[in-house]
């Protein structure tokens, strides 16, 4: 090897030593830190981002409810509205047998509030309760023995059940002020209601809160107790958890808008609320001040179909993918659904 050629292989070792000395030494157990991640400020945080909305072709069964005085069934994903009442009195506030078979509903066509039997297509219409005074608010035990409503043919508003051939008619409850709209446990053992104790708010309406009570009338216990009014619990398929309309947290502030049904004389906007059967976690689910939402009710596989202002609306149990099924036009109040 010549003069040059050695020097030449002298200097790149010397410039390769150099590099390698210059690397960091880390141990074997140190841990680097992670790089900061990359600005996301055109990313909203998970719980902003808006939801999908519920495919209706998802949607199976039916829905009975009421519109304009009369009965209506329409299936789940919104097609095939069918009008099964026509009467010249009102006719709402529907439920199904657990069958599918039969519908109770209220109705004003013997010149007071009865409860009323009719098949699902609406015919053979009979009286149920056949009281000279007021009986309304009907609700079918899942085992189908049993027909949970008010009554105050003792002079009290209280819970009665009585069996669908008209027999067994008995009082549940019999406590001051309104006991009113019940809804069974899935069991059939106990039943969910409002009720006000007697009780008035300042805005003159009863002070209604959320109780349960065994079917045998034992064991009431208040559920809620909050500002405003509590009502028209339902019951989930699965036992654990009640879904009602609450307007405890009073009307918006926002200057842009006044709420549609806005009344000064009422507590406030109506939501659609949950909370788990013992009243613990009371948590809103519709979060919507601009028009109120009312009556829920649950379909067998966990979704939640309610009234906004009058249209259909069906949403997940933890308020999310809220789509409309009815439109506002056509109306709709006192849903409940029936799935196989």
């Amino acid at each position: 090897m010549n003069l040059g050629s050695y020097l030449k292989w002298f200097f790149v070792l010397i410039f390769l030593s150099a590099c390698a000395k210059s690397e960091p030494s880390v141990k074997a157990t140190e841990t680097l830190a992670p790089p900061e991640p990359l600005p996301t400020e055109s990313v909203l945080p998970t719980a902003q981002l808006p939801d999908s909305a519920i495919d209706l072709n998802l949607l199976s069964g039916k829905i009975v409810y009421s519109s304009e005085g009369d009965i209506f069934v329409v299936n789940a994903d919104g097609t095939g509205r069918t009008q099964i009442t026509d009467h010249p009195a009102e006719d709402f506030d529907p439920v199904w047998s657990p069958d599918g078979t039969q519908i109770a509903f209220r109705t004003h066509r013997d010149g007071d509030e009865e409860v009323y039997l009719m098949n699902a297509d609406g015919s053979d219409q009979r009286n149920l309760s056949n009281a000279p005074r007021t009986d309304y608010s009907p609700a079918w035990s899942p085992d189908g023995q049993w027909i949970a409503f008010l009554s105050d043919r003792t002079g009290n508003h209280g819970i009665w059940v009585i069996k669908p051939d008209g027999s067994g008619l008995r009082q549940v409850t019999e406590i001051p002020g309104i006991s009113e709209y019940p809804t069974w446990s899935p069991d059939s053992s106990r039943i969910a209601f409002h009720c006000t104790f007697g009780r008035i708010l300042s805005t003159g309406s009863g002070d209604f809160e959320i109780c349960v009570v065994n079917f045998d009338g034992t064991e009431l216990i208040q559920l809620t107790d909050t500002p405003g009014s509590n009502k028209l619990p339902a019951w989930s398929p699965d036992g654990t958890r009640l879904a009602f309309e609450s307007d405890r947290d009073g009307w918006p502030t926002l200057p842009d808008y006044e709420p549609l049904g806005y009344d000064a004389g009422d507590f406030g906007d109506s939501e659609i609320y949950i909370m788990n059967i013992d009243g613990s976690e009371q948590v809103n689910l519709t979060n919507n001040p601009r028009e109120g939402d009312t009556f829920p009710a649950w379909s067998r596989d966990g979704h939640l179909v309610f009234s906004r202002y009058g249209c259909l609306m069906v949403m997940n149990d933890d308020g999310s993918g809220v789509v409309q099924i009815v439109g506002c036009i056509e109306g709709g109040q006192f849903p409940d659904w029936y799935q196989p």
